[in-house]
C-alpha cells in the first residue's frame, strides 16, 4: 500500500529530527526548517496529502503559512501544531487557515500519527468526492449535448466548427484555460432542442422566419441558462449562454443593463463566433461572412473582433478521410449528412461520433437501413 506524502515543518532541527524517528515507517514526508521552505515544497509537482506546521516561526508563521497553503495546494489538509494554547491562536488557525485540526505540542507519538492519519483520510475523501463530481458533470454534459445531437441535429450541425473558432480564439487572446470553456461552446445551444428543423435550416440559409419564430429563437439562450442552473456547478456555463446574443452595445436577448465589458466574455466571443457562422452558410465565403461582422462591428467587442480576424488566418483544415460505416469511431466528426436508404437523417454534418450515435449506425447497418462509407474528420483526443 502507497503510503500518503506529508509535509512537516518547524525552525527547529531537533524537532524535525524528532518527526524522522516518529514517522519513518508511518508515512512518506519531507521536512523543511522554515516557511518559505515548506512553500518550495508545496509548489513543487510532488503533492501532499497533510501539511503539519508550527505556529511560531520567523519571518512567517504557521498561520500565514497555511494560508498562503490554500492558495497553492488547495487539496492539502491542513494541521497546526503549537505551544501556544490560547483559545485566540485555535480560533484564528481554524478560521483563517482552514485548519482541519489543531494540537499542541510537546505532542506524543501517538496523538500525532492518529492526527496525521486522520488528515490523511479527510484528504483521501476530498479528493474522491471532487473526482466523482467532475465525472458526474462531465456525464452530464455529455448526455445533454448528445441528446440535442439526436432530437435536433441542426441545432448542433455547426457544433464542431464553433469549437475550433472558439479554440482559435481563445488562443488569440491568451484566455486563461477553464474548465467551463468546452461545456459552454458544447451546450450554447441547448435551447434549440425545442425548434423545429425547418426553422434552424431557414435561419441557416437566410430564408425569412415568421415574426413568432423569431421571438421564440430570441429566448432559447434564456431556456438553456434556466436548464443548465439547475445542476450544481454550471452556474457560470449558464450566465455565459444567457449573453450569448448580447450585442456589446446592450441591444438584444436578455433586455437588460448589462453591455459592454459587463457582458461575460465567454458570451462575447460566442457573439462573434456563432455570428460568423450563421453569415458563412449564408454567404457561402469567409471574406464575405467577415465583412458582414464588421458592417455591424457595433454589436461586437472590438478586441474580440480583431483577435477573431487574426484567428481566421492561423485556422488549421483538418483533413477529411472515407471510411467503412462500420468502422466509425468515437469523436470522429461526420463530414457529411449520413442519411438512411429512406433518406432519413441520422446524423448532421460536423456531428461528432459518440458511443450513443454508433449504436444507432450499428442498429441502422443491421436492418440494410444504411450501408457504404462517409466522409469523416479524425480529431485528436484532447486531455
Amino acid at each position: 500500500m502507497k503510503l500518503a506524502n506529508v509535509l512537516m515543518v518547524d525552525d527547529e532541527l531537533n524537532i524535525l529530527n524528532s518527526y524522522r524517528r516518529t514517522l519513518r515507517n508511518e508515512f512518506t514526508f519531507d521536512l523543511a526548517l522554515s516557511a518559505q521552505e515548506a512553500l518550495e515544497h508545496l509548489s513543487s509537482n510532488k503533492k501532499y496529502a497533510v501539511i503539519v506546521t508550527d505556529m511560531q516561526m520567523p519571518e512567517m508563521n504557521g498561520l500565514e503559512l497555511l494560508q498562503k497553503t490554500m492558495e497553492v495546494a488547495p487539496d492539502t489538509i491542513r494541521i497546526m501544531l503549537t505551544g501556544n494554547s490560547d483559545q485566540e491562536t485555535a480560533v484564528n488557525a481554524v478560521n483563517q487557515g482552514d485548519v482541519f485540526r489543531f494540537i499542541t505540542k510537546p505532542c506524543d507519538k501517538e496523538t500525532l500519527i492518529a492526527t496525521i492519519q486522520a488528515g490523511v483520510t479527510q484528504h483521501n475523501l476530498l479528493v474522491a468526492e471532487r473526482v466523482l463530481l467532475n465525472r458526474t458533470l462531465k456525464g452530464v454534459i455529455n448526455v445533454l449535448s448528445e441528446v440535442l445531437a439526436l432530437v435536433n441535429p441542426d441545432a448542433m450541425e455547426n457544433g464542431t466548427k464553433m469549437m475550433e473558432h472558439m479554440k482559435s480564439l481563445a488562443k488569440i487572446l491568451k484566455v486563461p484555460n477553464s474548465w467551463i470553456f468546452e461545456p459552454m461552446v458544447q451546450l450554447s445551444q441547448l435551447g434549440c432542442v425545442i425548434f423545429p428543423q425547418e426553422t434552424i435550416k431557414n435561419m441557416d440559409s437566410g430564408v425569412a422566419i415568421s415574426e413568432e419564430e423569431k421571438q421564440l429563437f430570441a429566448q432559447h439562450p434564456c431556456l438553456a441558462s434556466d436548464l443548465l442552473r439547475r445542476i450544481p456547478r454550471m452556474e457560470k456555463v449558464a450566465e455565459n449562454i444567457l449573453y450569448q446574443e448580447k450585442c456589446f452595445n446592450g441591444e438584444g436577448i436578455p433586455m437588460d443593463d448589462i453591455k459592454g465589458t459587463q457582458i461575460p466574455l465567454g458570451a462575447r466571443m460566442l457573439k462573434v463566433v456563432i455570428d460568423f457562422i450563421r453569415f458563412e452558410k449564408q454567404e457561402q465565403s469567409t471574406e464575405k461572412a467577415y465583412s458582414l461582422l464588421e458592417q455591424q462591428r457595433q454589436y461586437y467587442d472590438p478586441k474580440i473582433l480583431a483577435a477573431f480576424k487574426e484567428s481566421l488566418n492561423i485556422a488549421v483544415e483538418v483533413p477529411t478521410v472515407i471510411i467503412e460505416l462500420s468502422k466509425l469511431k468515437e469523436n470522429m466528426i461526420i463530414n457529411t449528412n449520413l442519411l438512411t436508404t429512406r433518406n432519413q437523417l441520422v446524423a448532421r454534418k460536423g456531428q461528432k461520433v459518440t458511443e450513443t450515435l454508433l449504436h444507432i449506425i450499428k442498429h441502422c447497418l443491421e436492418n440494410k437501413a444504411i450501408k457504404g462509407n462517409v466522409e469523416v474528420q479524425i480529431i485528436e483526443n484532447e486531455e
